[in-house]
């Protein structure tokens, strides 16, 4: 059986039920068009945690989140800047 991907659209769904909490990751998801279930994948994650960064504003390991910086080719203090990293 082949898993399902969580499309950016299904994860807006989501945030927009529960509210967002990280609007820049997000919105830096949201701009690659890459379906979160694939983003999950590059990063070595499940698909639900990225949901929790963006829409419970759980913060990743830091490992993980030096993986998001280098990706989007940005520091980790304007991804997570809500964090006060």
């Amino acid at each position: 059986m082949i898993p399902r991907q969580i499309s950016v659209e299904d994860g807006m769904q989501e945030c927009l039920r529960i509210g967002m909490k990280n609007r820049i990751l997000y919105g830096l998801i949201y701009a690659e068009e890459i379906p979160m279930s694939i983003m999950a994948d590059k990063l070595g994650v499940h698909p639900a945690e990225i949901s929790r960064w963006c829409c419970e504003g759980k913060i990743p390991d830091k490992e993980v989140r030096k993986k998001i910086a280098d990706y989007f080719k940005l520091p980790e203090q304007i991804i997570f800047w809500e964090s006060n990293l």
